[in-house]
C-alpha cells in the first residue's frame, strides 16, 4: 500500500470521528462558559465537603460509603473529586469533562454499531442523532449529571467487551464486561437492564438476521445462562438503590401516588419522550407530576400497543424494529415511574440510551424502504438538514443552563407549575439577598407542592429573611421535624424567637440544634448573643469565645465577641476583635463603627 493509499485510509478511518467530535462540539459549546446549577450541585459539589476535599484517602473513604443525594453512586462521587482536584470548583472545567464523556460515548456507540452491522453510513448517522439531539442537553449541560454520561461510558465499554465475546468466546472479553459493567451500575443504578438489553442484541444484530425465532428460542435457554452473573449484579444495584432511597425518604412519594396513577403516568411519558424525540421544544428540568387528561392516557397506550404490534409481526422481517423498540421500553423501566422517585413525570435526561433503540429504527427502516440512488441522496440531504437543525435546538437549549436564575426563569416559561423551579429560584435570590422575590417564590412553590421536605424550611426562612419573625414561626416549627437538616431549622426558629425578643424561648431553641449539631456556629453564636440580651456577660462571652476559637475568620463571630466583652468591661479586647472583624471583612459596617465610637472619627 502506498503512502497516499495509507494515508486516505487513514483519513477515511478518522473522518467519522471527526465529524462526530465538530457537530457535538459546536451543538455544545456554550456549556464550556457556564457556572454550577443550584439544583444538586450543591449537593454533589459545591457544597459538599466529602467532595471538595479532592482525591485522597479520606475522600476515597467519603465516595465509598457516603449516600448523596439518596444515592450510593461511588465512581460518580470519585469523578468529582478529581474534577475538583484539576479545576478547583470552576464550573467550565467540571463542563467540559462532561462534554468529553459525551463526545467520546458517541464514538463508543458509533464502533459499537458499526462492530456489530457493518455499516458505517447508518451507524454513524445513528451516533450523530445521539450525540446532538436537544434532549441530551440535560445530561451534558448539568455538572450532576455526571453519573449519566460516566454511567453510559462504561456501559457502552461493556456492551463492546461482549461484542468481542460473542465472536470469539474469551474469558478475557467475558471478564472485561462483567468488570465494566460494575462500573457502570457504581457509577448510576440505571443501566441494570442491560443483561436483558444483551438477550435483544444477541437475536439481531449479534446472530444471522434472517434466523427464524425458533431456532433462537432454541438458543435461548444458553444465552440466558451465560449472562447470570450480569442478572445477578443488576439484582444487588437493585437492593442496594431501593435500600438506600426508602432510607433516605426518596421513595416517600410511592404512597402518595397510587399505582394505577403511576401506570398512568408511565404510558403517558413513553408517548412523551417519542413526542419530544421527533419535536424537542419547550424542554425543562422539572415537569412535575399531574394526572394524564383520559385523551391522553387512551392515544398514549394505543400508540403504545399499535407500535408493539407492529415491532412483534415484523420480527422475522425487519428485526430491528423489534429490537430498537423494546431497547427503548426496556431501558426506561427503571425512570419511568412505576416505582415513584420524587415529583417529576418525567425527565428529559432519562433518554440519554434509551433513544438510541428509536434511532436504530428510524435509520434502519429508512435505509431498507429507500434503496434506489435517487433516494439516497435525498436520505443524505435530509439527514444533514435534521442534524443540523437539531444541532442548533441543542445549541439554543444549552445556552439556558448558563446559571441558576437562567434555566429555572426558562423553566416557568414552559413548566409554569414547576415547585422545583420556583424553590430553586427562591434559594438564588436569597443567596443574593433578595428577600421579596425570594418570599414570592417559596410561597408559590408551597403552593404547588406542600410535601418536599425543605418547603417548610424555606418558606419560614424566607419570611425571617422579610423581617416577620411572627409569620415565620409556624412554619420552622413545622421543619423541626419535617426538614432533613433540623439543626438548621431549630437555629433559624431560634432566630425568629430573637427578633420577637423572646430570647429565653430562643436559647432553648439554639442549645437544641447545638445538641445536634455541636459545630453549628450560627447558632453557637447566637446562644451567646441571647445571653448578652438576658444580660447574663460571662455566658455570652464564654460562648462567643468558643465561637471565635471553631471559626477563626468569622469576622461575625469576631464582631459579636467584642460586643460581649465591650459589655463585660474588657473595652481593649473588645477593639481587638473588632479591628479583626474589619480585617476579615473591610466593609464591615457595624465593626467600624463601634470603632469609631470608641476612639471617635478617624480620617480614612
Amino acid at each position: 500500500m502506498s503512502v497516499t493509499q495509507r494515508t486516505q485510509s487513514l483519513i477515511q478511518l478518522a473522518l467519522p470521528y471527526a465529524v462526530l467530535a465538530a457537530i457535538t462540539l459546536i451543538a455544545f459549546s456554550p456549556v464550556l462558559t457556564h457556572d454550577f446549577i443550584r439544583y444538586d450541585d450543591t449537593v454533589y459539589i459545591t457544597d459538599n465537603p466529602g467532595v471538595k476535599q479532592g482525591l485522597s484517602l479520606a475522600g476515597l473513604r467519603y465516595a465509598a460509603t457516603k449516600i448523596v443525594s439518596s444515592n450510593w453512586h461511588p465512581l460518580t462521587i470519585l469523578s468529582h473529586q478529581l474534577d475538583v482536584t484539576l479545576f478547583g470548583l470552576r464550573a467550565p472545567g467540571h463542563h467540559a469533562v462532561n462534554l468529553v464523556f459525551h463526545i467520546t460515548n458517541a464514538y463508543l456507540l458509533f464502533r459499537l454499531l458499526r462492530k456489530m452491522t457493518g455499516q458505517t453510513k447508518r451507524c454513524l448517522l445513528i451516533a450523530a442523532l445521539f450525540a446532538v439531539h436537544p434532549l441530551h442537553v440535560e445530561s451534558v449541560a448539568w455538572v450532576s449529571e455526571r453519573k449519566d454520561v460516566l454511567s453510559t461510558f462504561c456501559m457502552f465499554m461493556a456492551l463492546g467487551a461482549y461484542v468481542n465475546f460473542s465472536k470469539r468466546r474469551r474469558a478475557g472479553s467475558y471478564a472485561s464486561m462483567l468488570v465494566w459493567y460494575a462500573l457502570a451500575l457504581l457509577a448510576k443504578p440505571m443501566p441494570v437492564t442491560m443483561p436483558f438489553l444483551l438477550l435483544l442484541l444477541d437475536y439481531w444484530p449479534l446472530r444471522n438476521p434472517g434466523d427464524p425465532v425458533r431456532q433462537y428460542a432454541r438458543l435461548f435457554p444458553r444465552l440466558a445462562v451465560e449472562k447470570l452473573p450480569l442478572f445477578a449484579l443488576s439484582a444487588a444495584s437493585c437492593i442496594v438503590t431501593y435500600v438506600v432511597q426508602q432510607r433516605t425518604g426518596a421513595t416517600r412519594d410511592l404512597d402518595a401516588v397510587s399505582l394505577g396513577h403511576r401506570i398512568e403516568t408511565a404510558a403517558v411519558a413513553y408517548a412523551g419522550y417519542l413526542a419530544k424525540m421527533i419535536a424537542p421544544v419547550h424542554l425543562a428540568p422539572h415537569y412535575p407530576l399531574s394526572s394524564p387528561a383520559s385523551i391522553t392516557l387512551l392515544a398514549s397506550v394505543a400508540l403504545l400497543i399499535a407500535i408493539t404490534i407492529t415491532a412483534l409481526a415484523l420480527v422475522r422481517a425487519r428485526p430491528y424494529l423489534a429490537v430498537g423498540w423494546f431497547w427503548y421500553l426496556g431501558t426506561l423501566v427503571p425512570v419511568i415511574g412505576l416505582i415513584q422517585i420524587g415529583n417529576q413525570a418525567m425527565a428529559d435526561r432519562y433518554t440519554y440510551v434509551p433513544l438510541i433503540g428509536i434511532f436504530i429504527t428510524i435509520v434502519w427502516a429508512a435505509a431498507d424502504m429507500l434503496s434506489t440512488n435517487r433516494s439516497r441522496r435525498a436520505v443524505t440531504v435530509t439527514a444533514i438538514v435534521v442534524l443540523a437543525t437539531l444541532s442548533m435546538m441543542a445549541f439554543k437549549q444549552a445556552r439556558y443552563w448558563k446559571d441558576s436564575e437562567t434555566l429555572f426563569i426558562h423553566t416557568l416559561a414552559v413548566s409554569p407549575r414547576s415547585a422545583v423551579a420556583h424553590t430553586v429560584l427562591g434559594l438564588v435570590y436569597a443567596k443574593d439577598k433578595k428577600h421579596d422575590q425570594a418570599l414570592t417564590h417559596f410561597q408559590r412553590a408551597q403552593e404547588l407542592d406542600p410535601r418536599p421536605r425543605d418547603a417548610a424550611f424555606n418558606l419560614g426562612t424566607a419570611l425571617l429573611n422579610a423581617n416577620r419573625p411572627s409569620d415565620a414561626i409556624p412554619w420552622l416549627t413545622a421543619a423541626t421535624t419535617a426538614y432533613d437538616k433540623p439543626a438548621d431549622a431549630r437555629a433559624n426558629l431560634g432566630m425568629a424567637l430573637l427578633q420577637l425578643n423572646f430570647a429565653q424561648n430562643a436559647m432553648a431553641e439554639f442549645a437544641k440544634a447545638l445538641a445536634i449539631d455541636e459545630n453549628h456556629i450560627p447558632a453557637r453564636m447566637n446562644l451567646g448573643i441571647a445571653a448578652g440580651m438576658l444580660g447574663d456577660t460571662a455566658t455570652a462571652i464564654a460562648t462567643l469565645a468558643e465561637v471565635v476559637r471553631r471559626a477563626p475568620n468569622d469576622a461575625d463571630a469576631h464582631y459579636n465577641y467584642g460586643i460581649a466583652l465591650l459589655n463585660g468591661g474588657r473595652t481593649a479586647d473588645a477593639i481587638t476583635h473588632f479591628e479583626e472583624a474589619l480585617r476579615l471583612r473591610p466593609g464591615f459596617a457595624e465593626a467600624k463603627t463601634s470603632l469609631d465610637q470608641l476612639f471617635g472619627v478617624r480620617p480614612r
